[in-house]
């Protein structure tokens, strides 16, 4: 019998969330289908202003021992009471519509998920009497605590698979493992086993598993129904690939950037035995040059933080004019047609893409840190230096 000391105690109930200074007596979780006021003493939620630069958003504030993360949509945050272990999750209008108590949950780690459905962490626990780390994701739009596996790397290895349904992750060495597992906790399989070092890349369109070990990636399906394959790193003889991970993949997983350690050089690698391949369907690529990626145009296009910024196509390699002729800012983030150069705190550019040809100055508050996370819409979210987040207009800020 699986025996799990640490979710003993773990009741899920459906209910309306309570204030986060007021925990329960077992670890819970709670997703509201209409939105409820936020808590906490926050703001009263409200509107997105029209025709305003900047404003403050009405979610918690972070302080020391009150972390507020925003999801990789940009579009919802989550806010977690590290003293009562519980986790608010709340949408840009300041509404509360999650909630989870994580207390009795001894957690190492947690982060959202890359499609910001909820939160995937790793957590002690002891299973038929060993110690061990599991695998849980939980809160939000995934509701229930579940457990995924055990002994994962790390809080940079999971990937959630294209239609949303499994998270592929790998194991502590050795021996290492490629797992998929159904982010409703029920199926598991294990993709991969290997006496060496591996590292899990992520997934190609076709939903298959991409890893790598010391020579070459591999690619390897769900089931026996899909073919496994792989090619070579083509590293010179004698050198070995140490760790590889995925920089930026396109968002049809066409085409993607892949960095690779070795333990000596290697052709196109820097004094640190570090170099970048470009990975297009079967084949790697040098890449003599990569900068910034400010953001995707397109499925395969992307914007490259240059000077002036030019628009570069992953698959083919090739790159071509904006229209910006401005070579005195480089880009920080795209958000719709958006441009955006942050100089300081107080100093900031922005130009249209396919209107503009210099960027515009705009005097902001000091508060805004670095760096903007375009949201969509022309809209970018900032970290204060107050603790609170704001949003700034883009195409408020662009126009004449």
């Amino acid at each position: 019998m699986r025996f799990r000391s640490s979710l003993l105690a773990v009741t899920l109930i459906a209910c309306s969330a309570p204030a986060l200074s007021t925990p329960t007596s077992a670890p819970t979780s709670a997703v509201s289908s209409e939105p409820t006021a936020p808590t906490g003493g926050t703001a009263t939620p409200s509107s997105v202003p029209q025709g305003q630069l900047v404003w403050r958003l009405d979610i918690p504030q972070s302080r020391d021992r009150y972390v507020v993360k925003p999801a990789p949509s940009g579009r919802v945050a989550v806010a977690a009471d590290l003293d009562a272990h519980s986790f608010a999750f709340f949408n840009l209008r300041g509404d509360q519509n999650g909630w989870s108590d994580a207390r009795g949950l001894d957690l190492i780690w947690w982060m959202w998920l890359s499609d910001s459905s909820g939160l995937v962490a790793a957590m002690r626990a002891t299973v038929d009497g060993r110690p061990t780390t599991e695998l849980v994701v939980f809160g939000y739009q995934r509701g229930f605590l579940t457990v995924l596996g055990e002994d994962p790397v790390g809080p940079d290895d999971p990937r959630v698979s294209p239609d949303g349904k499994w998270l592929a992750f790998s194991t502590k060495c050795c021996p290492g493992r490629v797992i998929a597992s159904r982010l409703d906790g029920s199926d598991r399989r294990t993709l991969a086993t290997s006496a060496s070092p591996i590292s899990l890349l992520g997934w190609d369109a076709d939903s298959r598993v991409m890893y790598s070990d010391a020579r070459r990636i591999h690619w390897i399906g769900l089931d026996a129904s899909t073919p496994a394959r792989a090619i070579d790193f083509g590293l010179p003889a004698g050198v070995n690939a140490v760790g590889a991970r995925i920089l930026e993949q396109s968002p049809d997983r066409a085409g993607a950037f892949v960095g690779i350690f070795a333990d000596r050089t290697f052709p196109g690698a820097g004094s640190n035995n570090y170099g970048i391949r470009r990975l297009v369907g079967d084949h790697l690529y040098e890449v003599t040059s990569l900068g910034q990626i400010v953001g995707w145009l397109t499925d395969r296009e992307f914007v490259e933080s240059q000077r002036p910024p030019v628009a570069t196509d992953i698959v083919t390699g090739s790159s071509r004019s904006l229209g910006v002729r401005d070579d005195q800012q480089q880009p920080n983030a795209l958000s719709g047609r958006i441009l955006l150069a942050q100089g300081n705190r107080t100093e900031m550019y922005v130009l249209r893409l396919g209107v503009d040809e210099h960027y515009r100055s705009l005097v902001v508050p000091g508060m805004l840190s670095c760096c903007p996370a375009a949201i969509g819409d022309g809209l970018f979210l900032f970290s204060g230096s107050d603790g609170w987040f704001y949003v700034l207009n883009g195409e408020v800020a662009a126009a004449p």
